[in-house]
């Protein structure tokens, strides 16, 4: 029988780590009809070059895109969210939720929701909600047209904002927890964001600089993108692979989800890496096919040298929504602590991750 170390269900990961179909109109709705003419605004530039017109420091603010309250959890403002995507709404169906943000805020699951999917926003709700700002998360210039349509048709200004993977795009992540801090007030706020997360990251890499190399090839699978994934789902770029410089097999592949990471990887191939250590990311619990039950059922895994040792871990999502970004580093945390246990040794995983 396969025994599946889990980090997951020994910690309370999923508290906060960090404090932590559009109605058919034409043309512009109306303005907002609780805007003050006298209300101070400043000019501003978007994650995505738009200059957008905002009221400084807005009391009212909505927020839509997938994960999207993730930031705004961050900087403390959530009691000024007064509409949220629908994934995020107590309406929006979720089989496991794993963000941090969201288990360390329930009340985000009683604010009305703005449209009838994720990053759907109905021009007449909105009007009603009646928001200072709209704040809409995106990952490419594609969420442009939505935006300007949004903003033409409502009068309610819109702001992109960019959430991406640490990895690939730490620069425009900070610009844009930059840039929301300004607009919201919160810049101090912002700053200790970014420099926790840099300090951490520092802290991480300090410890395996220099250290021997463990001779060991690892995978992680069951990674989430555009929903859950079995064994299959995989990440190129996984961020404690990345910044513990270990031997990820899947490292070459070509990224599908390049604004969080990750790849479709074959049974196959997967037969052919046959690494020495698998990490199962607990989301593929919501696929149809999950990994644990792949790693336990399919003959032709039970041959793998991971399975036949026992190597197999569990770690949290490190993709729901977009990047969980603060269990991203929990999760390296642990990884270092199993494979560089003296470089790790003053460390507790379970309180680390809390």
């Amino acid at each position: 029988m396969i025994q599946f170390k889990n980090f997951v269900l020994k910690t309370g990961i999923f508290a906060v780590l960090i404090l932590l179909t559009v109605a058919p109109f034409s043309g512009c709705l109306g303005d907002s009809d609780n805007k003050d003419a006298n209300k101070e605004t400043i000019t501003i530039t978007d994650a995505f070059g738009r200059t957008v017109e905002v009221p400084d420091n807005p009391d009212r603010i909505a927020v839509s895109g997938s994960g999207s309250m993730r930031f705004f959890v961050y900087l403390g403002v959530v009691d000024r969210v007064i509409a949220v995507d629908y994934q995020d709404s107590g309406s929006g169906f979720v089989l496991l939720d794993h963000r941090p943000y969201s288990l360390a805020h329930p009340e985000i699951k009683d604010r009305p929701f703005l449209g009838t999917g994720m990053a759907v926003v109905d021009a007449e709700r909105l009007l009603i909600i009646n928001p200072d700002v709209l704040f809409y998360r995106a990952t490419s210039a594609a969420a442009i047209a939505e935006a300007d349509r949004i903003q033409d048709r409502t009068g309610i200004p819109v702001v992109l904002f960019f959430d991406g993977n640490y990895i690939t795009d730490k620069e425009r992540i900070d610009e844009t927890l930059l840039m929301l801090g300004r607009i919201l007030h919160r810049e101090q706020r912002a700053q200790d964001v970014i420099q926790f997360f840099e300090l951490t990251m520092a802290d991480l890499e300090n410890r395996v600089r220099g250290a021997p190399a463990p001779d060991t090839t690892v995978f992680v699978g069951g990674v989430s993108y555009m929903g859950a994934r079995g064994l299959n789902g995989t990440n190129p770029i996984y961020f404690p692979f990345t910044v513990l410089n270990l031997n990820n097999v899947a490292g070459d592949l070509p990224l599908t989800g390049p604004s969080t990471g990750f790849a479709i990887v074959s049974q196959e191939i997967i037969l052919q890496w046959d690494p020495d250590i698998i990490f199962i990311d607990v989301q593929t619990l919501a696929a149809a096919s999950d990994a644990f039950s792949e790693l336990r059922n399919d003959p032709s895994y039970r041959e793998l040298t991971a399975v036949r040792t026992g190597n197999i871990f569990a770690v949290a999502p490190h993709t729901y929504m977009g990047v969980n970004h603060e269990t991203a580093l929990a999760n390296s945390y642990f990884i270092g602590k199993l494979l560089f246990p003296e470089q790790f040794e003053d460390i507790d995983p379970v309180e680390k991750a809390n």
